[in-house]
């Protein structure tokens, strides 16, 4: 099963899970009202002309009272979890800090803090997806976490014990198993998972301010505060009823979506020894996996492993048994057959690049370049074919390959120190992201145009730090443009509101200096909105209907005439690529449209449309925009940049490619413009 299969069985999954919540909570408002009535009728059921049934309870009180309590519990219950999932609209950012966590991306502490951060960001890379917000818990048990609606707002929570006791091999097996969960669209559900819990657990607190007030009642008698301290025991035992039923399928299907994880970090690492090593250590470890903050449990469901003392017989355990997770893994393994030591005093000899990747943009000095970069710096890495495209596509969307993985490493390393330390900084990431955008032709008149804008509309201090950048950001690849974007994310989420949309201004000022916007620029400043802005498209898709397939239909041409005309100047070789892309969706005979009619307002309101395309559908979409790309038989850098952004906003993390870097470009790009 690829990532776009297992996209649509989550979400059909997501569904049955949701429903069964849905009548959980329609059982609880009908016990619940039920139970309201009787209170309400109480006093005259005492009467034997009564009839006590439940229709007969239902009739004497009145169906239009009942259905007032149904509706106000329903309100009761349904407001309760909106709140929640309000106080949850941060996404992992706001899990991460109610566990009391602490964002590491622009000021790691210490040689394990650094080394953790290096692991997250070489599986980013490797997957090509933003760098997610890491955060360290102060806490002693080896643990971790994935959290967030999307990998655009997610983040990566570690705790001391895990980035300390643990090896870079077991380390990256564990943040492996992370990034699963995020790929695999399991955030979203878990945080709506603590939201419908908190809704339904609101119906005990209910009971419980019941019972306090019954016995804080003050001059009532004792007549009086038996009416109310019985409401208070009925709802205490109706809420942490459902409750307990609520926690039963959560643990249900968290459970099996463990195992899926612990699978697929295997795949990413190519390494079972990693992840079973961090497990048989969390076996032997005293505080094992149990966190200490006051409210893990609400979160109980997102841990790499356990985060609470077994209860009821494992009823509620959220994880499988250790023992059965590291056999799966290891079959050799016996039950206390391990001991393993803290690995924080080999930590300089199991990550070597540690010590060379801390940041600090105040000391960062220029490290020497790998051998492949230096070699030709300003070389076009990439001599793809079609096949290999396609099977980045069919098998790599989501899900890296051992050899990918490896390529993160490899591309986190080549990128020259001062640039990766102003990526670690909010202050230099602006000046370093103004210089990927800035035209990388001397000569031309756009970036004069850029140039004489920037001096104008930048802080000094930032113009300072974009000079200093310059003569780096001049002698790296294609290759590495995008990865350097990735490395901003976090520093740039970390701007105040105000600055971001001084940033963004600025930013669309650069790009229009010369009253034209080419096709590459728009591909970066796409990437870079996209893993910033939670929803950048949704005011882009105002007119379309979602379900249209017309709508759909013209927004995939529109993509694929834009890859067309993207490096062909020639009308003609143009329309023969398109029509080879347009071919493979089966769409029949479609005229390709001008390259006039490029503008990218089109364009950026054709991928919004494109994001609603159903998931089986997104593969066939990507591999007719390969199809078009590569029907010169030539790929260059930058054409690639162009399907990877097309992808990232279609929500399909696509990998690098991990071909020769050796490769030359053979032509010069050309690329459709706009008027401003």
């Amino acid at each position: 099963m690829n990532f776009f299969e297992y996209q649509d069985k989550a979400r059909r999954n997501s569904g049955v899970l949701i429903a069964l919540f849905c009548a959980a909570v329609i059982g609880l408002v009908a016990i619940t009202t039920v139970f309201v009535a009787f209170l309400a009728s109480y006093s005259d059921l005492r009467d034997p002309a009564v009839d006590t049934s439940l229709v007969g309870i239902i009739s004497h009180l009145g169906w239009e009272t009942v259905a007032g309590i149904a509706i106000t519990i329903t309100a009761i219950v349904g407001l309760a979890s909106l709140f929640r999932l309000r106080q949850l609209a941060g996404g992992g950012r706001a899990v991460a800090e109610s566990l009391g966590g602490r964002k590491i991306n622009t000021s790691p502490d210490g040689l394990a803090e650094q080394r953790a951060l290096n692991v997250v960001e070489e599986m980013a890379l490797a997957s090509g997806t933003p760098v997610p917000d890491v955060y360290i818990l102060e806490d002693g048990a080896i643990n971790a976490f994935a959290a967030g609606y999307s990998p655009n707002d997610a983040v990566i929570g570690l705790t001391r014990g895990c980035i300390e006791q643990l090896d870079r091999d077991e380390l990256q097996g564990v943040v492996a198993h992370e990034f699963s969960h995020i790929f695999n669209g399991d955030m979203r559900l878990n945080i709506r998972i603590v939201g419908l819990l908190h809704g339904i657990l609101v119906i005990g607190l209910v009971g419980s301010w019941l019972l306090r007030g019954s016995y804080w009642g003050g001059g009532r008698s004792s007549r009086g505060r038996m009416p109310v301290f019985a409401a208070g025991m009925g709802l205490v035992a109706i809420g942490y009823t459902g409750t307990f039923f609520g926690n039963l399928i959560k643990s249900a299907v968290s459970r099996q979506r463990e195992y899926l994880a612990d699978a697929s970090a295997v795949q990413f690492t190519r390494n079972k020894q990693g992840i079973a090593g961090a497990l048989k250590k969390i076996a032997q470890h005293v505080p094992g996996s149990n966190l200490q903050a006051t409210n893990a449990s609400e979160f109980s469901h997102m841990y790499f492993a356990s985060g609470l003392k077994a209860s009821f017989a494992g009823l509620f355990a959220t994880h499988p048994p250790l023992d059965a997770r590291i056999t799966r893994l290891d079959p050799q393994w016996q039950t206390g057959a391990y001991t393993g030591e803290s690995s924080i005093a080999a930590m300089a000899d199991s990550d070597p690049a540690a010590v060379s990747h801390m940041h600090s943009p105040h000391n960062a000095t220029s490290g020497v370049k790998p051998a492949s970069a230096a070699a030709d710096t300003a070389s076009n890495p990439y001599q793809a074919t079609l096949a290999d495209i396609v099977e980045v596509v069919d098998n790599n969307i989501a899900n890296p390959s051992h050899q990918q993985c490896a390529q993160g490493k490899v591309l986190l390393a080549e990128i020259p120190s001062p640039l990766k330390a102003a990526a670690h900084d909010p202050f230099a990431a602006r000046a370093l992201v103004y210089g990927l955008l800035i035209a990388d032709e001397e000569a031309s008149e756009h970036r004069v145009a850029q140039l004489d804008l920037l001096a104008k509309i930048a802080h000094p201090a930032v113009l300072r730090e974009f000079e200093k950048l310059t003569p780096e950001l001049a002698q790296i690849g294609t290759h590495l443009r995008l990865p350097l974007l990735d490395l901003c994310i976090p520093a740039l989420k970390s701007l105040a509101p105000q600055q971001f949309q001084i940033f963004k201004r600025n930013i669309i000022k650069l790009l229009r200096a010369d009253g034209k916007i080419e096709i590459w620029e728009w591909a970066l400043y796409r990437v870079l909105m996209h893993g910033l802005e939670h929803n950048p498209d949704r005011h882009r898709k105002l007119g379309a209907t979602k379900k249209s397939t017309k709508v759909l239909a013209d927004a995939h041409q529109f993509l694929l005439a834009t890859m067309a005309h993207a490096d062909c100047s020639d009308y003609l070789a143009a329309k023969r690529a398109f029509e080879a892309g347009v071919h493979l969706l089966g769409m029949g005979a479609v005229a390709l449209p001008a390259r006039g009619d490029m503008t990218l307002q089109r364009l950026d309101k054709a991928v919004a449309i494109a994001r609603d395309t159903p998931a089986l559908q997104k593969p066939a979409l990507l591999k007719a925009l390969a199809t078009t790309m590569s029907h010169d038989g030539i790929v260059d850098g930058r054409e690639v940049e162009l399907l990877r952004a097309i992808a990232d906003c279609l929500d399909c993390p696509m990998p690098p490619l991990t071909l020769t870097a050796a490769a030359q470009a053979t032509r010069p790009s050309q690329a459709p413009a706009e008027t401003a």
